[in-house]
């Protein structure tokens, strides 16, 4: 998809310097730059790359207004670097149809401009709203409300009676309300808890690919609206997330943790059962959090058991001493050893 530079500069509302009639052919990213395409840099190294290379244009912050090649000048460069993404490939919106191949129940309720694909399964009871697109190889429980505009991709499992809100999209291979992880030892046998609850999902919702979320033993595993969350996490059953959390790939959160808002779980991170985390803390990648453990609002946790980030920095910086305290401490033995080979000589005399 061509354009001239000023079309370009109109679509995010910037700034031209140099020739606004040049062609640009694409977008490119900084680290594989094509001749002829548009790149976004911020940072003196990033612009100095752009610089160098066969870009045609780069799109810039206001405060940059001297390069070595046209500029299109933005108040907010990677917001309207996503608008060009947006523009230049344009998402394929599939046509409202259900395929021949779909399997659904007679009593199952469609909103308008319903898009279903081949072999979806859909059980009775169940209520899809309005611009849903319902994608291959999908299955769809029993008495599930699938909100308006939601996109639910490839071989996705949702489970009965899940409760999913507006404009959530659920990635590849993923299971929405699996019974949770729960059994008491008996007898010389596991005997499963029973899982009677269901998985409640907010608005605006993003999950990932092979992520599992836990339906709760009673009541609901609830994702709070806005939360966003990578491939291969772990949700059980009956944690409560709240609005605008992230939690990145392989993440786990053990049965009846208590989450509040704005929460990040950056990647690998392990919380144990029954913990509470306020709102806007921060977990480092790998923090580990024992059962029961009460996170502190807008505390940033590190390390395995997880630790406030100052105490975490205090014990490392102590670790690496280690080393050196050693050594002073044999050094210490040693004079020690040899006073007392001095007095044991005195008193000989």
């Amino acid at each position: 998809m061509h354009a001239s530079l000023s079309e370009i500069a109109d679509l995010v509302q910037g700034t031209i310097v140099g020739d606004g009639n040049l062609n640009v052919i694409g977008l490119s990213p900084i680290d594989a730059i094509e001749t002829n395409t548009l790149v976004f840099a911020e940072g003196s190294d990033k612009l100095k790359c752009a610089e160098e290379s066969s870009a045609a244009a780069v799109l810039v912050g206001r405060q940059v207004e001297v390069l070595n090649k046209p500029l299109i000048q933005v108040a907010d460069p990677l917001a309207a670097f996503v608008v060009l993404i947006q523009h230049y490939y344009p998402e394929i919106k599939p046509q409202p149809i259900i395929h021949p191949t779909a399997c659904l129940a007679d009593d199952v309720q469609l909103g308008e401009n319903v898009c279903i694909g081949a072999y979806v399964v859909i059980e009775s009871g169940t209520c899809i709203g309005d611009g849903c697109v319902i994608k291959s190889h999908v299955h769809i429980g029993h008495h599930v409300m699938l909100g308006a505009q939601s996109t639910i991709h490839p071989h996705v499992t949702i489970y009965d009676r899940s409760v999913i809100g507006a404009r959530v999209c659920i990635h590849a291979s993923t299971v929405i309300g699996s019974d949770g992880f729960g059994y008491t030892y008996k007898d010389g046998k596991h005997v499963k808890t029973p899982h009677a609850g269901h998985v409640l999902i907010g608005d605006d919702v993003e999950i990932g690919a092979n992520t599992v979320v836990d339906r709760a033993t009673l009541g609901a595993t609830a994702i709070g609206a806005g939360t966003k969350i990578d491939n291969l996490v772990q949700v059980a059953h009956s944690v409560t997330l709240g609005k605008n959390n992230i939690l990145c790939a392989f993440t786990g959160i053990a049965g009846s943790t208590k989450c509040g808002d704005n929460v990040i779980f950056a990647a690998n991170v392990g919380v144990s059962d029954h913990v509470r985390i306020d709102d806007g803390v921060i977990l480092g990648a790998r923090t580990g959090v024992p059962p029961r453990k009460h996170l502190k609002q807008g505390s940033v946790y590190l390390g395995s058991p997880a630790r406030t980030k100052d105490k975490t920095i205090e014990i490392e910086m102590a670790l690496a001493r280690t080393p050196m305290m050693r050594k002073k401490l044999q050094n210490l033995l040693k004079r020690i050893e040899r006073l007392e080979a001095c007095s044991d000589g005195i008193e000989k005399d």
